[in-house]
């Protein structure tokens, strides 16, 4: 299914970093293809896969990790882009762990299948800010900026 609207959600993923004014280093957690299609925009990405079958498809600087333990110094990245976590149980480990990964100001960008309504309470209670969401094809990519308190 993410093959099918791959070219909707690369839009809606660049326009989410755009928006945030990411220029920097970012990591796509999980997902190769998309990890290519960004770095053939010109981005600089890091591609993180918690299967090291998934890494041998991806392109550029690739890293095997877990994305609820990322193998990353605080504040390595600029933003990161993260699908499949409106489905997780432990979604509140996995977004203190993806803001501890992150800069302050970057940008945390969530491309998921889940209700668009529960995907912003999980943005909003993982203290992000600047809350936006985008269509793409069937999902939904909810971006916020991480801030230090």
């Amino acid at each position: 299914m993410r093959a099918l609207f791959l070219n909707q959600t690369v839009d809606a993923v660049e326009a989410a970093l755009a928006g945030a004014g990411t220029s920097g280093r970012i990591a796509v957690i999980d997902w190769p293809k998309l990890s290519a299609r960004l770095a053939e925009r010109g981005r600089e990405v890091l591609t993180i896969a918690g299967k090291p079958r998934s890494l041998r498809r991806a392109t550029g600087e690739r890293l095997y990790g877990d994305i609820a333990r990322l193998p990353l110094t605080d504040g390595a990245l600029d933003a990161v882009v993260a699908p499949g976590v409106g489905e997780r149980d432990d979604w509140e480990a996995v977004m203190g762990e993806l803001s501890r990964a992150l800069g302050d100001g970057g940008a945390l960008v969530m491309v998921d299948r889940a209700p668009a309504t529960e995907l912003t309470r999980r943005a909003l209670c993982g203290g992000l800010v600047e809350v936006e969401q985008r269509v793409a094809g069937r999902t939904v990519v909810t971006s916020g900026r991480v801030m230090a308190l």
